[in-house]
């Protein structure tokens, strides 16, 4: 689940830290969906944009190696 989210964000780490440091994007695909400033806006940015559960990543955007861990989160309706 997710590989090709995870593979994304993996292969553009650079870019995605020149581009969007201190923020949450959400990945869906191969493509940011959105960056935003905290995951429960990122999360709203995914719903809004019609991603359903289970085909996106929020991440966020951090040069601390221990941040960049994959956290998973429920979100509840």
């Amino acid at each position: 689940m997710l590989e090709q989210e995870t593979a994304y964000y993996e292969q553009n780490l650079d870019t995605l830290l020149a581009k969007y440091l201190g923020k949450y994007v959400v990945i869906s695909g191969d493509q940011v969906i959105g960056a935003y400033g905290s995951d429960e806006e990122a999360y709203a940015g995914a719903m809004e944009a019609k991603c359903s559960l289970g085909s996106f990543m929020i991440k966020p955007i951090t040069d601390n190696p221990e941040e960049q861990i994959q956290i998973f989160s429920n979100f509840c309706c």
